[in-house]
């Protein structure tokens, strides 16, 4: 009895994690609500910021990054360290369609938001990730700068399981 009691609130529970993870994963920003078109010149220069590598883009090193496994970079150079010394690089950073915004505010300040699927090389191998990235901008004396970075992890169904037996 204590057994089928059992076997029926797991069979639930990966019933209710499979619903919960599959409105995740389909989840798009409702089309129109945001300004997505204002500041046209604006938007590519931060959309440039990207495709540089270097400490310039940040405003006096007064970046702070937050990985998905938690840890708190304070600076370019900190945040760049911490995959070094494990000896990781980035392979590729796919966008996940329909889940990107930037928003911009007043000309001077831009929240962007995505989901991306994220590849490693590791000494290890390969190692693949999909983040659920919030990225923050300042506009200073005329210049865009990229002031914090938070990366969530996307659980998986088992991840989540783990979670709820916590």
């Amino acid at each position: 009895m204590k057994q089928q009691v059992n076997c029926k609130m797991i069979l639930f529970t990966a019933i209710i994690m499979l619903f919960v993870s599959t409105i995740t994963l389909a989840q798009v920003p409702p089309t129109g609500k945001y300004n997505t078109a204002n500041y046209p010149e604006d938007r590519k220069a931060i959309e440039a910021l990207g495709m540089i590598n270097d400490s310039t883009v940040y405003l006096n090193d007064d970046y702070i990054a937050v990985g998905p496994e938690g840890k708190v970079s304070y600076g370019f150079e900190e945040w760049k360290k911490g995959f070094t010394d494990k000896g990781a690089t980035f392979k590729s950073v796919t966008p996940r369609p329909g889940t990107y915004i930037l928003r911009v505010y007043n000309g001077d300040a831009a929240v962007k938001n995505m989901i991306l699927d994220v590849l490693f090389a590791t000494p290890g191998g390969d190692m693949s990730i999909t983040v659920i990235r919030t990225e923050t901008y300042i506009k200073q004396n005329g210049k865009w700068y990229f002031v914090g970075g938070q990366g969530t992890k996307l659980a998986s169904a088992e991840e989540m399981q783990q979670m709820i037996k916590k």
